[in-house]
């Protein structure tokens, strides 16, 4: 068993034939290029047992002999940007499964579903290697070419590899960011596995969820860090090309991933203190905002100017101010989809995926970079559940922008356990405290879109300039407004009821 660590890139075919040719890259190369044709048929279950355990097995077909090649995530992995792979050479291309195994922490043992696995897609590469030696690091760069084929359906592949196969993991970043500035490539957030699942259930376009994370029990901090931020940021840009579909699903998980990211870099913020983190939690925050129109107009139509049309017959104001939201709404997507467009979008993703894994924080001597990470946990937990208690107490008499910050703090600590469930077993405690704090989230919520929805109609009883609708507009944002904040006493209630039940939930990691 290995841990393979590597970084993709996906790039035009114009570009990986300006790069084969790149006279600046012979620097580096220290042996001749090859051209290879690698045929690849991929294995799984019926019910696609491997894939949901985010594991690949492989029989490729290399020149006159055939590799068999199995790659999981497990907890034992020590970068963002590594896969444990056990590799073995068959004589012909039936698999063997009598050495190969999955980790405890993948679940299962992969000679258990033997008899139950076959042929689900294919890939097929022409690929130019080239073996490269970086500040004495044994490097692999692979330029890829070719298809994947599953249900006579058909997806192209160009992408560039680039492999670390003997010395440190942010050389291979190093090479990675100068080969992605000089092309203008874009970070390569999926493997050629997973693109092969998504074409074969013909899954293209569609939203994707936060894949569950798990650290190893003996991690430093600031390896943690890396696979955590890793995790959510493949979360928010796995969801581009739903939100490039008008899926409005697709704008809320790529706001999650995002919201996921940086309350990540708020927990560890001592350990990242510098000017590449302002940057990059400047950069985070501005896709953020990119976003917030299309999913917050989506919000407003379903969950407040929905149950306004049951009423019989409709208010006239009502459907104006319905088909007002759309339109801003609609608006809004076209934002988000220029912003993810842009070029401001390509270098954000590649800069933050090299700060992740290589920033000066990770060379920096900062207080918890080597704490062990149940460590950092425990005194981290215990730090925020407390200061979220003690605001819940007095709840009643804080403001709406501060009841707004107390929720965004209990948002972050649900992330946060979330991030860290896989280092502890009590799983009871664990529901019991989620649960809670979910509850005491939406409260909270509830009782900020309240304030949102006032600032709101005020804005349309208040128009820039008049037009036509504005008086009904406003007359509906008004009696929204003034229904909703009926509601306020009885949730601030529900608030406080709902902080006593997280004060008597016992800590699940302690």
């Amino acid at each position: 068993m290995t841990e393979e660590i590597e970084l993709k890139l996906h790039a035009t075919s114009a570009q990986l034939k300006r790069l084969r040719t790149a006279p600046w890259l012979n620097r580096y190369a220290c042996g001749p290029g090859r051209l290879q044709r690698l045929n690849s048929t991929y294995y799984d279950t019926d019910e696609l047992t491997l894939r949901g355990h985010r594991a690949a097995l492989r029989i490729r077909n290399v020149g006159d002999h055939f590799v068999q090649t199995f790659k999981a995530e497990d907890e034992a992995r020590r970068s963002g940007l590594g896969r444990l792979e056990w590799e073995c050479v068959l004589k012909k291309p039936k698999l063997d499964l009598k050495h190969a195994h999955m980790s405890e922490t993948g679940g299962f043992r992969l000679k258990k579903l033997s008899g139950f696995l076959k042929p689900v897609f294919e890939t097929r590469v022409r690929r130019y290697a080239t073996p490269l030696r970086y500040h004495g690091s044994e490097l692999e760069l692979a330029i890829d070419e070719g298809e994947i084929n599953a249900r006579r359906r058909r997806l192209p592949i160009h992408e560039i590899e680039i492999e670390l196969k003997r010395g440190k993991a942010n050389h291979v970043i190093a090479v990675g960011s100068k080969i992605a500035k000089k092309l203008k490539a874009s970070y390569g957030s999926t493997t050629k596995a997973e693109r092969g699942y998504v074409l074969r259930e013909n899954e293209a376009g569609r939203p994707s969820r936060a894949q569950d994370i798990f650290l190893a029990q003996h991690a430093k901090t600031g390896e943690a860090f890396k696979v955590i931020a890793m995790s959510c940021l493949r979360h928010f840009t796995a969801n581009r090309d739903a939100v490039l579909g008008g899926e409005q699903e697709g704008v809320h998980q790529m706001r999650v991933g995002l919201r996921r990211l940086r309350a990540a870099v708020s927990i560890f913020k001592k350990m990242l203190r510098g000017p590449e983190t302002t940057v990059i939690k400047s950069q985070l925050k501005w896709l953020t905002e990119e976003l917030g129109p299309a999913r917050d107009m989506e919000v407003l139509a379903d969950e407040a100017i929905s149950p306004m049309l049951d009423k019989s017959p409709v208010p006239k104001a009502v459907e104006v101010l319905r088909t007002d939201i759309m339109r801003r709404r609609d608006a809004g997507m076209k934002r988000a989809q220029r912003a993810i467009q842009s070029e401001s979008y390509r270098k954000l993703v590649l800069e933050t995926v090299f700060w992740i894994n290589c920033g000066r924080w990770t060379k920096s001597r900062a207080a918890g970079r080597t704490l062990p990470i149940r460590r950092f946990v425990t005194q981290e937990l215990n730090r925020r559940t407390k200061t979220i208690l003690r605001k819940l107490g007095r709840v009643e008499k804080l403001s709406p922008l501060q009841r707004h910050k107390l929720r965004i703090a209990i948002k972050k600590l649900r992330y946060a356990i979330d991030y860290f469930r896989s280092l502890f077993h009590a799983k009871k405690r664990y529901h019991k405290f989620a649960v809670t704090l979910e509850n005491l989230q939406a409260s909270l919520g509830k009782l900020n879109d309240i304030r949102v929805h006032g600032e709101l109609a005020k804005a349309y009883a208040m128009p820039k300039r008049s037009r036509r609708g504005a008086v009904s507009e406003a007359f509906a944002m008004g009696e929204l407004a003034g229904e909703e904040s009926l509601l306020s006493r009885g949730l601030i209630q529900t608030t406080k009821l709902l902080g006593r039940r997280l004060e008597d939930c016992r800590p699940f990691w302690e």
